[in-house]
C-alpha cells in the first residue's frame, strides 16, 4: 500500500532516471578521452573522482533533504548537473579545470539520489517496499539499453560534439520533470525528530548491510571499464549494457514477485557474488553471445541486489534514520564505484584489461559468499 498517489512516485521514477542517464553517459568517456591522447591514469582519475567527491557529499545530500524540501533539492542539483556538465564539455583540453567540473557533478548527483532514495522510502510503506524499491531501481538499468547505445552510436558515427552535450540536455529534462513533484515528509518530520548517526550504528546489520553493499558496488562499477574491455575483446559492448539491463529490468518488474519469496537476508550477497562471476565470465568471452550470457547474469545480479540493499534499510531501521541511512548505503556504494576505476587505472597496464577484470570478478564472488555463509545465512535462519 502506499502512503501517497502514484503519480508522485512516477514522477521520481522519471526524474531517478534522467539523473541515472546523466551519470552513464559517462560511461563511454574512457575510450572518448583515451582517443584525445589521455592516458589509462587519466581516464581512471576522470572517472573516479565523480564517486570520490560523491562519497564525500552523502551525509550532505542528507542534510539537503532534511533541511530542505525534496522538490528543491531535486530540481536544484538538476540544474547544477547541466551547468557543470557543460563546464566539462567546454574544458577537454583542460585536465585540471575538467577534473574541477567531473568532481561538482559529483556533489550535484549526490544529493539528487539520496533525496530521490529516500523519497521512496517515505511513499512505500513495508508491505509495497521490496517490489517498490525493484520497481524504481529499473531506472538505474533503463539507460544501459537507452542512453549508452546512443552514446556508443554518437560516438562511433563521429557525433563527438552531440555526444559530450548530450548530458547537459538529459539533466536540463530532469529539472523539467522535477517541477510538479511536491514536498514530502515522514510522520516526524515536523517535530525534526530525525535519529542521529550514533544512534543509527546502535541497529543490528547496519554494518554488514554496508559492508555487502560496497562489495556489490565494485562489481557494478566496473561497467565503467567495460567498453575498454569490449574494445579488447573486439566485441561492441552494448551487447553486454543490453543484455543485463534486460536482465536486470525483467527481475525488477514482471519476476520480482517470485523474488520476494525468499528473504531480502538471503538475496543481498548471493546477487553480489553473481555479479562477480559474471565479470569473470566477461573477462574470457571474445564473442557477441558470451557477452549477453554474462551481460543477462551480471543484470540478474544487480537486478535483485541492489533493491534488495534499499529495502533493508527500510526492514531494519525506523522512518526517523532513513536519510542518513540511505545516505549511508549510497555513500558506501560511491567507495566502490570509486575503486573501481582507479584499480583499472593501476592493474590494467601491468597486468592487462582482461586479466584486471579476472581480479576483480574472483575477489568480489569469494568476498560476497563468505559475507552470506558467515554472517547473512545465520542471520536468515535466525529470523524463520
Amino acid at each position: 500500500m502506499m502512503k501517497s498517489g502514484t503519480k508522485q512516485i512516477f514522477l521520481i521514477f522519471l526524474a531517478y532516471y534522467c539523473n541515472t542517464c546523466f551519470s552513464n553517459i559517462y560511461f563511454l568517456f574512457g575510450p572518448f578521452y583515451e582517443g584525445m591522447g589521455a592516458s589509462p591514469h587519466e581516464v581512471g582519475l576522470f572517472l573516479s573522482v565523480f564517486y570520490f567527491v560523491m562519497l564525500l557529499c552523502r551525509p550532505l545530500g542528507s542534510v539537503v533533504m532534511e533541511r530542505f524540501d525534496i522538490r528543491r533539492a531535486l530540481i536544484g542539483s538538476s540544474l547544477l548537473c547541466a551547468a557543470m556538465s557543460a563546464g566539462i564539455a567546454l574544458s577537454l583540453a583542460s585536465p585540471l579545470p575538467l577534473l574541477f567540473f567531473r568532481a561538482m557533478t559529483g556533489v550535484c548527483v549526490s544529493v539528487f539520489g539520496v533525496s530521490a532514495v529516500a523519497a521512496q522510502s517515505i511513499l512505500l510503506d513495508e508491505r509495497s517496499r521490496g517490489v517498490g524499491f525493484a520497481l524504481f531501481t529499473t531506472g538505474s538499468m533503463l539507460p544501459l539499453a537507452t542512453v549508452i547505445p546512443l552514446s556508443e552510436w554518437l560516438l562511433k558515427g563521429g557525433y563527438n560534439e552531440l555526444y559530450i552535450w548530450l548530458p547537459v540536455l538529459t539533466a536540463l529534462i530532469c529539472a523539467g520533470i522535477c517541477f510538479p513533484v511536491r514536498n514530502l515528509s515522514y510522520d516526524g518530520q515536523a517535530k525534526r525528530s530525525w535519529g542521529s548517526y550514533s544512534e543509527l550504528f546502535k541497529t543490528g546489520g547496519v554494518v554488514l548491510l554496508l559492508f555487502t553493499a560496497f562489495t556489490m558496488s565494485v562489481a557494478d562499477a566496473m561497467t565503467l571499464s567495460a567498453a575498454s574491455l569490449a574494445e579488447v575483446r573486439a566485441v561492441s559492448v552494448s551487447w553486454f549494457m543490453i543484455s543485463s539491463a534486460f536482465s536486470g529490468i525483467l527481475i525488477r518488474t514482471v519476476a520480482f514477485r517470485l523474488v520476494a519469496m525468499f528473504q531480502r537476508s538471503r538475496l543481498a550477497a548471493t546477487s553480489a557474488a553473481l555479479m562477480g562471476f559474471a565479470l569473470l565470465g566477461l573477462s574470457f568471452s571474445s564473442t557477441a553471445s558470451m557477452f549477453v550470457l554474462f551481460g543477462l547474469l551480471f543484470g540478474l545480479g544487480i537486478g535483485v541486489g541492489f533493491p534488495t540493499d534499499l529495502a533493508l534499510v527500510g526492514d531494519i531501521l525506523p522512518e526517523a534514520y532513513r536519510p542518513k541511512a540511505t545516505g549511508l548505503v549510497l555513500m558506501v556504494i560511491d567507495i566502490g564505484w570509486m575503486i573501481s576505476p582507479l584499480l583499472y587505472g593501476w592493474l590494467s597496464p601491468p597486468i592487462g584489461v582482461s586479466n584486471t577484470f579476472r581480479v576483480v570478478g574472483l575477489a568480489v564472488f569469494t568476498l560476497s559468499m563468505a559475507l552470506y555463509f558467515k554472517f547473512w545465512r545465520p542471520m536468515a535462519l535466525g529470523r524463520r
